[in-house]
């Protein structure tokens, strides 16, 4: 090989090379402004799913408060008639709670919005702020029979059903009809009741 042809060589390798230097920085480059990006998109994602739990909790606390206030509502409006299913009561209670170890070890907790009492009549009202089908199913399923076994006093007692909204689901109403339990909900800014076809439970 001449010398020419070996300086020649050498200046296209000394090129090969500046430019896989210059692809090396390139890309050295693009990966830095990736990470950077990666970095960046991380960060709005964290953000972005910060502000949907502090959403919920906000919504949470609102629907709270909203349950609350129909739970008020209506415990006032009965307290004041005792008065449900033509039935006169003598004592109305809120948030009736109870604790009780079953025979099979298994530990029954109960809570009752409204329940209502006369000494041979019990009436227990369930209370949402959006009353929904499986509300109703619940009730009479669920909690009635978690209530026998909380309060055994109460075992010769008839024990009338209600579902208090003040919003309903056609179906909701639908259910509670179909299984004799009360309706009792805001018409206008008046309290309706809907206890004519009540079941004895």
């Amino acid at each position: 090989m001449s010398l020419k042809e070996i300086e020649n060589y050498n200046q296209d390798f000394a090129s090969v090379w500046a430019a896989m230097d210059r692809t090396e920085k390139q890309m050295a480059e693009s990966n830095a402004r990736v990470d950077k990006q990666i970095a960046e998109t991380n960060a709005s994602i964290k953000e972005f799913l910060e502000s949907i739990k502090e959403t919920r909790k906000e919504v949470k606390g609102l629907s709270k408060s909203y349950g609350m206030h129909a739970e008020s509502y209506f415990f006032e409006s009965l307290k004041k008639t005792k008065q449900f299913g033509g039935i006169t009561f003598d004592y109305v209670d809120d948030d009736l709670k109870n604790t009780r170890l079953m025979p099979n070890g298994i530990r029954l907790d109960g809570q009752f919005d409204i329940v209502m009492e006369n000494g041979d009549s019990i009436a227990i009202i369930e209370v949402k702020s959006r009353v929904e089908k499986i509300d109703v199913i619940e009730l009479v399923n669920k909690k009635l029979s978690n209530f026998k076994n909380l309060f055994l006093q109460y075992t010769n007692y008839k024990i009338y059903l209600g579902i208090a909204g003040f919003a309903f689901e056609k179906s909701a109403e639908d259910e509670a009809l179909s299984s004799g339990v009360g309706i009792l909900k805001l018409s206008g800014e008046n309290l309706e009741i809907q206890d004519e076809h009540l079941n004895v439970f």
